[in-house]
């Protein structure tokens, strides 16, 4: 019978092993990556093209044109495409990003074999249909009138905008008339420019056999976008931060204010990104951090304060997030500043850090407990061209950490006087 008088045995994390996936070079151009695991009879399907924000050629165009996707192909309506995926009991949708746009589909094993050609045929063969795009564009619009009516959407819009610059691809969301100019062409041209074999990347996860995998394989190597050749190249945008280091979006009837403070960090791939994880954690990066022990738990002025540490394939950004009453804003930028120099200042008790490492550790266990956690892990390995031992050297980064380690690099990145600071509302 189980004691429960007794604490469970608690075990050292040494070492991080990952599902292997097999990887295979297709006629077309096109990788499939394939990570078996029999636990439940489940597949996950990631097509990933190099078709996000940092290659589109006008606002929205990529947004748009990978929600044009499912608007119909020359052989399915929308309608027809969206009763077969819930016939099925499946998933299938598009997830426009930065860097990357993927489509990604959840089936039983069993159902692939009906689903597959569905998927291709979506990939390959969109009408984009006159009626539905102006549909979209619509539906588009609207939704950002909605979006720009929110603090929070407004203070990341306008932050990431004075850390990149205008008309940077990095910046967050939309200005007000993003989508007016997009017509159906410019999504047609962007289609064929770059979604491309040459560029994709198939990741196949969960309960795969050996016909299943050939199916895989022989189905996508079928999948003919447009040739190499006519890939238009992309200029790396230029960052032009702003030398303000403070803007407000005025709000005036807003009884809230939200508040974003934050700068550049180094890229994933600097020997001083995966230290400064778990300095952002001891900051704010879980419940127990010293920006939530602070501003929310003694000064009660948020129910929530964050900071983040977020990783692009050509740049990385920091900042710290919080919604406040409007009468405290000011007070909760001077917190914000005193927790920041006091990282600086004084080297973090040797008990604080170990809790935070326990809960790091303890965190990315659970957070690769799952075929498709781990399928999502391996798969920034690949986009980012990580070394294969990225998580062990995250564990081992986490494990050995100093106070003064921690102290060194919080001087040399936490200055307020570096950062950039952006309110959406009204001050105090």
């Amino acid at each position: 019978m189980l004691d429960r008088t007794k604490a469970p045995e608690t075990y050292e994390i040494d070492a991080v092993t990952l599902h292997e996936a097999e990887v295979t070079n297709l006629a077309n151009g096109a990788r499939l990556h394939v990570i078996k695991s029999e636990t439940q009879p489940v597949i996950r399907l990631d097509f990933v093209f190099k078709a996000g924000k940092w290659f589109e050629t006008g606002n929205g165009v990529s947004d748009l044109t990978a929600k044009m996707l499912l608007e119909g192909t020359i052989n399915r309506t929308a309608k027809q495409i969206a009763e077969t995926i819930a016939y099925y009991g499946a998933s299938f949708e598009g997830n426009h990003g930065y860097d990357r746009t993927e489509f990604t589909l959840y089936c039983l094993a069993k159902h692939l074999n009906e689903l597959l050609p569905l998927v291709l045929d979506v990939l390959q063969n969109p009408s984009f249909p006159k009626e539905e795009f102006a549909l979209l564009k619509q539906r588009s619009q609207q939704n950002l009138k909605l979006q720009r009516q929110k603090n929070n959407y407004l203070a990341t819009h306008c932050f990431t905008k004075s850390v990149y610059g205008p008309g940077h691809p990095y910046i967050y969301g939309f200005d007000a008339d993003a989508f007016d100019d997009l017509q159906l062409t410019d999504l047609i041209s962007f289609y064929h420019s770059h979604y491309v074999t040459q560029e994709l990347e198939v990741f196949a996860c969960g309960s795969i056999e050996a016909s299943t995998q050939k199916l895989l394989a022989d189905e996508i190597s079928n999948l003919h976008l447009q040739p190499a050749s006519k890939i238009i190249p992309v200029n790396k945008p230029e960052i032009k931060s702003a030398e303000a280091s403070y803007a407000l979006v005025e709000m005036p009837d807003s009884l809230q204010s939200s508040i974003r403070v934050g700068k550049r960090f180094p890229s994933i791939h600097d020997e001083d990104y995966l230290d400064l994880l778990v300095l952002n954690e001891l900051l704010g990066g879980y419940f127990g951090s010293r920006l939530m022990r602070n501003i929310r738990e003694d000064k009660g002025y948020t129910y929530g304060i964050h900071s983040s540490v977020s990783p692009r394939e050509h740049d990385t950004l920091f900042y710290i997030g919080t919604d406040v009453n409007y009468t405290v804003t000011d007070n909760t930028i001077e917190e914000i500043k005193k927790e920041l120099q006091a990282l600086q200042q004084d080297e973090i008790p040797a008990e604080e850090l170990q809790t935070v490492k326990n809960y790091m550790l303890g965190k990315f266990l659970n957070d690769i407990a799952t075929i498709f956690e781990q399928c999502d892990r391996y798969k920034r390995i690949v986009l980012y061209q990580l070394p294969q031992n990225h998580y062990n050297d995250f564990v081992t980064a986490i494990k050995t950490i100093t106070p003064s380690r921690l102290q060194q690099l919080a001087k040399q990145y936490l200055d307020y006087a570096d950062m950039q600071t952006a309110l959406a509302g009204k001050r105090s």
